[in-house]
């Protein structure tokens, strides 16, 4: 399940899976003409907590009565619990939702009426060997671990294909712009009608920026006034004091 499953979903996965064999335990089993009905006593969180689970033996399908699966997509600790009670030694693939795998951006998204959904028919063929590269490469460094001799490897491989690459490039690489519009997926037009619009003035009476020249000339045209905190004739009071406010 971890080389399917993204990081974050794993993790989620990883803490159902311990909470379903060491809190989780049967209680009672009733048999059906097709499977079981089982009751799992969850007793995580300090709490007695009793779930229905029904099982299918035939395609080893369970549904929950907390219904996780259905609002979250991953297995419930209650589904796995029966599961493990099983024998099962790998995950049914009815539990697996491509939407949480490694490689759920790589492939096309169709609705529930098979239709191909917006955005996704755009996907290009180049955007799928890129993701495909990508894969490889971290299979490729996940294998080599940290042993110097995979490694160094692979660095050999890496510097190869970087050389052969360069070649076929012919030493050219590309301006700005052409990355800008490879990004994009589209060229810059010759002739460009929409313009930004002129700026207009700001409702309300505007003001002139002040500058230091102009503050201090009106600062000394005004009243020196008598400060009551250190008695000195200035421009300020007791309120904003320069010794008080040191103070």
């Amino acid at each position: 399940v971890s080389e399917i499953y993204t990081y974050a979903n794993f993790y989620k996965f990883q803490e159902e899976f311990w909470i379903a064999c060491m809190d989780c335990e049967v209680d009672d089993k009733q048999v059906l003409e097709d499977g079981y009905v089982i009751s799992i006593v969850d007793n995580s969180h300090n709490m007695c907590v009793k779930r229905q689970v029904v099982y299918n033996t035939s395609n080893h399908v369970a549904h929950c009565s907390c219904k996780k699966f259905e609002c979250e997509g991953i297995p419930c600790r209650h589904i796995l619990c029966v599961l493990k009670g099983k024998g099962l030694r790998e995950m049914p693939s009815y539990y697996i939702l491509n939407r949480w795998t490694k490689t759920a951006s790589s492939k096309p998204i169709f609705d529930v009426n098979g239709i191909l959904l917006e955005g996704c028919s755009q996907v290009m063929h180049e955007d799928k060997l890129i993701s495909q590269n990508w894969m490889e490469f971290l299979d490729c460094m996940q294998i080599a671990g940290r042993d110097q001799e995979k490694l160094t490897l692979v660095g050999k491989r890496i510097q190869n294909v970087l050389k052969e690459l360069k070649e076929l490039d012919g030493g050219t690489s590309e301006s700005k712009v052409s990355e800008l519009e490879s990004f994009i997926g589209s060229s810059v037009p010759d002739r460009i009608d929409i313009l930004p619009p002129k700026q207009c003035h700001t409702k309300g009476s505007g003001k002139r920026l002040k500058g230091g020249k102009k503050k201090s000339m009106e600062q000394q045209q005004k009243r020196q006034r008598l400060c009551k905190a250190c008695g000195q004739q200035g421009y300020h009071d007791s309120r904003n004091c320069p010794s008080k406010l040191a103070s």
